[in-house]
């Protein structure tokens, strides 16, 4: 019986590599002498050195000098698994720093016990309360059942400490020392 041995080309295989290190950079420029403060830079820094990675890679192989369309076609399809890497690293780190909805949930972990819902949600949107901007995030979570309601406070139930622990866990890889989406 023969076997089908589908093993990836250098071109793509770059790709593939140069794309794990899309978060990494990032890691390596939220913190230490690398620091980007601005999240934007930061990202652009980190998409920029993985292509910068890739490029290098793929001059360095013999592949690439040959000009023909499986190179081309392999060069199309590295540059699309670069991009791809990046905009779910983008989703992550948006969903991170700005989500509304899970520094909310944040914000809710780090209080122990019961909290009223107008100071807290006016607390936190530095003045909008609950009639304003944070109703349809509040019911989100509500409705989620990672929070329940009693009367006129709010409080997160024991089986959202889990999803809260990953999402602290994610905000210190980024680097974020409080929640970020007000």
């Amino acid at each position: 019986m023969l076997a089908l041995l589908i093993a990836p080309s250098p071109i793509v295989t770059a790709s593939f590599a140069a794309s794990a290190c899309v978060p990494l950079f990032l890691f390596a420029l939220s913190r230490g002498p690398f620091l980007v403060r601005d999240l934007r830079k930061r990202l652009r820094f980190s998409s920029m050195l993985a292509f910068v990675l890739w490029a290098g890679l793929i001059l360095a192989g013999d592949e690439f000098w040959r000009f023909d369309a499986k190179a081309t076609g392999d060069v199309l399809a590295g540059a699309l698994i670069i991009s791809s890497c990046i905009l779910t690293t983008l989703i992550v780190l948006l969903l991170v720093a700005a989500g509304v909805s899970t520094t909310l949930l944040v914000s809710l972990s780090a209080n122990s016990g019961p909290v009223e819902i107008e100071p807290w949600l006016a607390d936190y949107g530095q003045g909008f309360g609950v009639e304003d901007l944070f109703r349809d995030r509040l019911n989100l979570l509500l409705g989620t059942r990672a929070a329940v309601l009693r009367e006129s406070t709010i409080v997160l139930v024991r089986g959202a400490r889990i999803p809260v622990a990953i999402l602290e866990a994610a905000m210190l890889y980024f680097n974020f020392s409080k929640a970020t989406g007000r």
